[in-house]
């Protein structure tokens, strides 16, 4: 298809004036002369252009996506005619330059040929495999982005004629806004560059959504550490087409020391809810479930970074094959592995980037602007040639370089970079480390620690900012700024470098992050130099710390187990110096270093709170698991504990000392039942102060008591019986905490019928997020949440209210940004855009009652996202009209996502 396209493309079917600008001298006479020709030239080539591309757009069969840019280069390009009375040529004009820059935007232009093709696509199957017809939407998949790049050639070429050539005198008015492509709309703001592979993700885009073959496929995709196997698939998985084509969509990361069971729970998770009888499966019960879910399913499931053919043999038997045109695709560094699994015999094997590709995605993530362009290219290009196309270099690279753009930098990196690339695949290591070397000597420490994690993990941020604010990393600043907010900030300066890759939640905040397998490469090699971590060797069974790195001069030396969530093998032995430790057989711990700041040990579940944890005075974190019992009475003599988080398969009674622990920061606690209490709550002076978490704890009648002592809260989680005896619901009253942003209540009576509020509650005012959870309450008590004036986040669940109709108080959420209904039975919502006038994300989750959405939605500017999920037909139909509405009044950027499989941010 690709060839066909490319031949059809080759033929000269569009006659443009053959004359270009003749190669006159400069002479200051010929300047009207030359201006009028450039006039009189671009008119002819946009006036025949513009009647193609009419054409073109009237076809119905475009993707969003396509019909997006299409639009756009349409739209502006035409707007130019506009524009060029005021192109004016003074002084001495290039004309040279000016007549190769003509013939470039006419080849563009040439689309007569794609028009042709898409016609007899549509009339001679004959000739064009059946496959690709219109009704299939892969041949226009291809076609579409054929004409999207020529469309792109095409504003390049015109952004090249109206920017002022470096050697001559051509004064053109500002075009920069009039031709400004706002990516931010067009795509998901979260959206990886991507650049190069075009013609390989097409391919691979049609083998995924083939039709000819019903049995289940294995795909692989093979290359080396940063070649861009990871972007490549996550954009085929994204694609809208395979969202809405597969039933299931699941991604699963598989490192080098993979556990069996972490994989199989992490499928499963994607596909079923996760209960406490699946929890309890053994592995070939958890295989036998996972068969079963996706039994009589169209699935994809994608197996990043797959190390072992065993690793493939343990999980084959898990999918089956229903020969409804299911597929797997596995990316992997080991051709071995993906020829092993692929029954075909023809992985893709990733290649390097061309120079010219390696040059753009530089530009595009160094945000080299226009004005800029003719400035940097020449330097630019010779630092990505240097870089022998590996994209992870140069995204690297341009996250050192986006930093400064004078050339003179720019000049240096180059300079440096020479030296150090080489084509073993080992020596990239020195590329990537120029970025470690020009990283502040405060966010050092903080990069080494990503070495500690397993590879391909999903960090929490709010427990990696924990870590590093107990581990002394975060220092304090003259803004008198939390350390959160701080860490946050190194967090976030350290993504900027390209150095850490971060995911973010619904409205835009980091909740997970990771670092790329060939940086986290690097963070270890440092850290041996530097004596910062002991040298980790990974196996499933044990890990060898060498001598030479126990060395006691060094106190943060970390020691972590890489399987964080499932129990194993024991660790065979440790460092002298510790910082962190996750293993397995904690009666190695107590005889080691007491200078240990953090511990994790929650992979297992000890039989009690262990009382010689206590010795350990210096702790700042600990995260700990138990069976039963209540935490020691004297856990106060961890002093400098900050981040304390325990959990209990029983009720738990945290002790009355508990209150002089007066530095603790973060306390979560979970038990069996969710019911926490504290002793002797209401005596004592004590006040936490600085605790900014609290969670869960159960709304009995200490929780007043409680709330009193911690009036600094930012986050609070509340779990247990909200219910009165005549079974209204009550909650706490909040108006002291005057801090507090995040809420979350959890109610775990049974009601079975709409309850009342027994008391009017005042939420602070500072309050902007907020979930809450079974309390059953009558739809016509939500006015309380609805007059909250800072909320951004709302999420409605597991029958939060409980009613037929929801009518939403005049003037209602008047900043909320987000919303999320989860399993609710309300049939009719009347809403309107003055009720939720910023609203950007809108979730509906197992709502099967529901008709449809308020169509007034169609009229709030801001929105952006719809998900749907286990909805009625009639509620989707109505998302897409908010959908043609939004489209009616210039909004082309709402995304509309039906998926049973559908996850939020």
């Amino acid at each position: 298809m690709g060839n066909l396209v490319a031949r059809w493309c080759a033929q000269p079917n569009v006659q443009f004036p053959r004359a270009p600008f003749p190669h006159l001298p400069s002479s200051p006479a010929l300047n009207d002369c030359l201006s009028s020709q450039v006039k009189s030239r671009i008119d002819l080539l946009f006036a025949s252009w513009i009647k193609q591309v009419d054409e073109l757009l009237e076809y119905p069969y475009w993707s969003p996506a396509q019909e997006r840019q299409l639009k756009f280069y349409s739209e502006k390009l035409r707007s130019s005619l506009q524009v060029f009375p005021s192109f004016t040529i003074t002084g001495q004009p290039n004309s040279i330059y000016l007549s190769s820059l003509f013939v470039k935007a006419k080849e563009y232009m040439n689309l007569t040929a794609i028009t042709r093709l898409i016609k007899l696509m549509g009339k001679e199957p004959d000739i064009i495999d059946i496959k690709i017809k219109f009704n299939n939407k892969m041949g226009l998949k291809i076609v579409g982005d054929e004409l999207v790049a020529r469309l792109s050639g095409i504003y390049e070429a015109c952004m090249h004629i109206f920017d002022k050539p470096k050697d001559s005198n051509v004064v053109c008015p500002d075009f920069a806004s009039h031709f400004i492509f706002d990516e931010k709309k067009c795509q998901e703001q979260d959206e990886e560059v991507f650049v190069g592979f075009q013609e390989e993700a097409s391919d691979l885009l049609k083998r995924l959504a083939s039709i000819t073959k019903k049995q289940l496929q294995v795909i692989s995709i093979v290359g080396m550490a940063g070649l861009g196997k990871t972007t490549l698939a996550r954009r085929l998985y994204n694609d809208p087409y395979l969202v809405s084509y597969f039933h299931v969509r699941v991604w699963v990361c598989c490192s080098q020391d993979y556990q069996q069971r972490d994989l199989l729970l992490g499928i499963l998770r994607s596909v079923v809810e996760i209960t406490d009888q699946i929890c309890r499966m053994n592995d070939n019960m958890l295989a036998h479930e996972l068969y079963r879910a996706l039994m009589d399913r169209r699935y994809l499931i994608v197996i990043d970074d797959i190390w072992s053919s065993e690793a493939w043999d343990d999980l084959k038997r898990c999918f089956p094959n229903d020969n409804n045109g299911s597929k797997i695709m596995l990316t992997t560094r080991l051709e071995e592995v993906a020829l092993h699994a692929q029954s075909d015999g023809n992985p893709l094997h990733l290649r390097f980037l061309t120079e010219e590709e390696s040059f753009t995605l530089l530009r595009r993530k160094a945000f080299i602007t226009e004005d800029l362009f003719n400035y940097l290219t020449l330097i630019g290009k010779r630092i990505t040639k240097k870089c022998r196309g590996l994209p992870l270099a140069v995204v690297v690279i341009a996250g050192l370089l986006k930093s400064n753009l004078k050339i003179e930098w720019w000049a240096e990196v180059e300079e440096r970079v020479s030296s150090y690339i080489l084509t073993d695949e080992n020596r990239y290591m020195d590329t990537l480390a120029l970025s470690y070397d020009h990283l502040p000597q405060y966010l050092r420490p903080c990069f080494l620690y990503f070495g500690a994690f397993p590879e391909d993990y999903d960090i929490p941020v709010s427990k990696l900012v924990c870590l590093w604010i107990a581990e002394g990393f975060i220092c304090h600043n003259s803004t008198e700024k939390r350390l959160e907010d701080v860490a946050a900030d190194y967090l976030t300066d350290l993504a900027s470098r390209s150095l850490v890759v971060c995911e973010k939640g619904s409205m835009g905040a980091i909740k997970t992050c990771r670092i790329h397998d060939l940086l986290r490469d690097l963070s270890l090699r440092k850290a041996e130099e530097e004596n910062f971590l002991p040298n980790i060797y990974h196996n499933k069974h044990s890990y060898r710390c060498p001598h030479s790195l126990t060395s006691p001069s060094k106190k943060f030396q970390l020691l972590l187990n890489t399987n964080v969530h499932t129990t194993g093998s024991n660790c065979s032995c440790y460092s002298s110096e510790v910082s962190e430790l996750f293993f397995k057989d904690v009666s190695i711990m107590w005889d080691t270093s007491k200078l240990i700041r953090a511990l994790n040990i929650s992979s297992i579940e000890l039989f009690m709170f262990p009382s010689e944890l206590l010795q350990l005075v210096h702790l700042r974190y600990l995260e700990i698991r138990f069976r039963s019992g209540n935490p020691p009475e004297h856990i106060s003599n961890l002093a400098e504990l900050q981040t304390l988080i325990m959990s209990s398969r029983m009720n738990m009674v945290v002790p009355e000392n508990m209150w002089k622990m007066i530095k603790l920061r973060h306390l979560c606690i979970k038990s069996g039942e969710n019911l926490v209490n504290f002793s002797n709550v209401d005596e004592g002076q004590y006040l936490l102060e600085n605790l900014q978490t609290l969670s869960l704890v159960s709304p009995t009648r200490q929780c007043q008591h409680i709330l009193a002592r911690t009036r600094n809260l930012q986050k609070l989680g509340l779990c247990g019986p909200f219910t009165t005896k005549i079974g209204d619901i009550k909650f706490p009253d909040l108006g002291l905490l005057v801090h507090l942003k995040t809420l979350k209540l959890l109610n775990t009576t049974t009601l079975c019928k709409a309850g009342r509020l027994s008391d009017s509650i005042i939420f602070p005012q500072s309050l902007k997020s907020l979930s809450i959870s079974n309390t059953y309450l009558d739809w016509k008590e939500a006015w309380v949440f609805e007059m909250i004036p800072n909320l951004e986040v709302l999420k409605l669940k597991l029958h939060a209210f409980a009613g037929k109709v929801w009518e939403t108080s005049p003037e209602a959420f008047p900043r909320l940004k987000f919303l999320k209904l989860d399993t609710m039975d309300f049939v009719i919502w009347t809403a309107s855009r003055n009720h939720f006038p910023v609203l950007q994300r809108l979730q509906v989750y197992r709502c099967p009652y529901l008709l449809e959405l308020p169509d007034d939605f169609g009229n709030i500017c801001t929105l952006e996202w719809i998900g749907l999920s286990g909805c009625s037909d009639a509620a989707t139909e109505s998302a897409r009209d908010i959908q043609k509405e939004q489209e009616s009044q210039g909004n082309n950027w709402l995304k509309i996502l039906v998926n049973a499989g559908l996850k939020p941010n």
